[in-house]
């Protein structure tokens, strides 16, 4: 006889396959298990930006030697804006200010692989509100490193 536990397994790993087919992998791993999700106590840069969607993300950035050490964010966002937002704070990470330019819509977007249409904008949401965090450590120190 199966336990309550083999059977969320199992029942889990059947989902999970099922999602491989509409959704990429990254995708899933990012909405999840998201990295650097939580708050940060005295940023060098921070951000609040609430979407058209209702979804409100925060951006947190520390900075150490000219590069972002440490991105994390929190979100009452759907699991595409989790994803889109753990993605935003994981390519920001050990990259200088210059080096985060990059990061956009499209670039989250590529880094997830396969997001639906219809939550594309979950991308443009952490894109701003990374990028805004960041233009916070440029003012607090007066230059791009």
């Amino acid at each position: 006889m199966k336990t309550d536990r083999a059977i969320e397994e199992i029942m889990m790993g059947m989902v999970r396959e099922k999602a491989m087919e509409i959704y990429s992998e990254a995708l899933i791993e990012h909405g999840v298990n998201p990295r650097n999700y939580g708050s940060m106590e005295n940023p060098d840069g921070y951000a609040k930006v609430t979407g058209p969607c209702g979804d409100t993300v925060e951006m947190f950035v520390r900075m150490r030697n000219g590069t972002v050490e440490k991105a994390t964010f929190n979100t009452d966002g759907c699991m595409f804006s989790i994803a889109a937002c753990s993605a935003a704070a994981e390519m920001a990470e050990g990259k200088t200010l210059a080096g985060c330019i990059g990061i956009n819509q499209s670039a989250i977007l590529d880094h997830l692989e396969k997001m639906p249409a219809d939550h594309e904008h979950c991308a443009l949401l952490a894109a701003m509100t990374i990028q805004k965090a960041l233009r916070q450590c440029i003012e607090d120190t007066g230059k791009i490193q």
